[in-house]
């Protein structure tokens, strides 16, 4: 991979989009730059679970996933974003079998949903950083001002 920064899951948020309101997933690295990620219901909540750690007795297809890989031998070493197309992310998961690496490319959502299951690191290329990132500080002044107006409708 390119030069890249590691990430870190700050949260999920809930934004509108010309769709309706959509789960976003934010990406952080440690110059506090934040990559939004849209993603879909059901990932949001694999993603939330893994984050605190519940272990459903009835596994979700990321349970599940996690449990064949175990079982066939192979370790996920790491999540990758590592290019934005046509404003979509495209992601890959390494993982290691047999002593060697494989590239499996995926969705963003089901990427980072089993990388924080294996307990490894998230990637981002730089470049998709510099391209598609909200400098911390941005958003947390967005947020306080969407805050604002929604308590200026409310009285």
């Amino acid at each position: 991979m390119d030069e890249s920064v590691k990430v870190h899951v700050s949260g999920i948020a809930q934004v509108g989009t010309p769709y309706g309101m959509a789960p976003v997933l934010l990406l952080e690295d440690d110059r506090e730059r934040v990559l939004p990620v849209i993603i879909g219901m059901t990932e949001a909540s694999s993603i939330a679970t893994a984050m605190r750690g519940i272990q459903s007795p009835v596994p979700n297809t990321h349970d599940f996933i996690m449990r064949l890989l175990n079982e066939v031998n192979v370790r996920i070493k790491r999540g990758e974003i590592y290019d934005l197309q046509l404003n979509r992310f495209l992601a890959r998961m390494i993982v290691e079998s047999g002593g060697g690496e494989i590239s499996v490319e995926g969705r963003p959502s089901d990427i980072i949903a089993l990388t924080l299951r294996a307990g490894v690191d998230i990637y981002v290329s730089e470049n998709v950083m510099k391209e598609a990132s909200i400098e911390k500080s941005a958003l947390l002044r967005e947020s306080e001002h969407t805050e604002t107006e929604e308590e200026g409708r409310e009285k």
